[in-house]
């Protein structure tokens, strides 16, 4: 799927429902799509400058030494971290701004700013009977996605959460996140929940690799309900 396309279908499909009636609707989701569509290009970029930075090499030298690379001002242990930080901030920033992004585009809000407007059950119902309603409620159920929160919130609200390198790969220490739970009649809950040492190089991976993809399937069945 190209991304850029289908994020700009949003804006698109929208002007040919509303013409010329409601030009501040459409230049609110014109800017949501175009920063969504941002803050995946950041994602891009410091992914590719995290996989540039942790070759076997690098993580061998900066395992016994203070080891800065060519052209760098700062040593490679600070590229990796800041590139980690940077993406799963990035990618946390996407992810979080569609729901604001979905109600321009089929509104169960009247006021775009609600406070309502974010991933809760109570906002996702409201899309009960829409085609893409389950696989926007899984989206949200997803354990990956919460743990990408369960990181960014640590990091942004208490601390940063520590990496070891461990000669061959770069390891977070535990970490608390929100697991989300249905029970016996389908009620979501959030428990707390110590996520345990995990591979950081492989998580981020897991995030650019199967996270973001689903997410811009999403999008496509969003976007899909329309012509249904």
């Amino acid at each position: 799927m190209d991304n850029q396309i289908e994020i700009g279908k949003f804006v698109s499909l929208r002007k040919q429902e509303l013409g010329s009636r409601n030009d501040e609707l459409i230049q609110r989701l014109w800017i949501s799509s175009q920063s969504i569509h941002r803050w995946l290009q950041y994602c891009q970029y410091h992914y590719f400058n995290l996989v540039n930075s942790t070759e076997s090499v690098d993580l061998a030298l900066d395992r016994i030494s203070q080891y800065r690379r060519k052209g760098e001002n700062v040593t490679v242990r600070y590229v990796y971290e800041a590139n980690i930080v940077a993406f799963l901030n990035s990618l946390h920033a996407l992810l979080d701004s569609f729901p604001y992004l979905l109600n321009l585009f089929i509104p169960v809000f009247q006021n775009p700013d609600s406070t309502s407007i974010k991933w809760s059950e109570s906002f996702v119902k409201k899309y009960d009977g829409y085609s893409f309603y389950d696989e926007l409620s899984d989206f949200m159920l997803d354990p990956t996605f919460n743990k990408v929160k369960g990181y960014v919130n640590t990091t942004k609200h208490k601390y940063l959460i520590r990496i070891a390198n461990n000669y061959k790969n770069l390891e977070f220490e535990e970490y608390q996140f929100k697991r989300p739970v249905r029970d016996q009649n389908g009620k979501i809950s959030f428990q707390e929940e110590l996520l345990p040492r995990q591979d950081a190089i492989a998580f981020v991976a897991e995030c650019h690799n199967s996270l973001i993809p689903r997410f811009f399937h999403l999008c496509g069945s969003v976007l899909a309900s329309k012509g249904n």
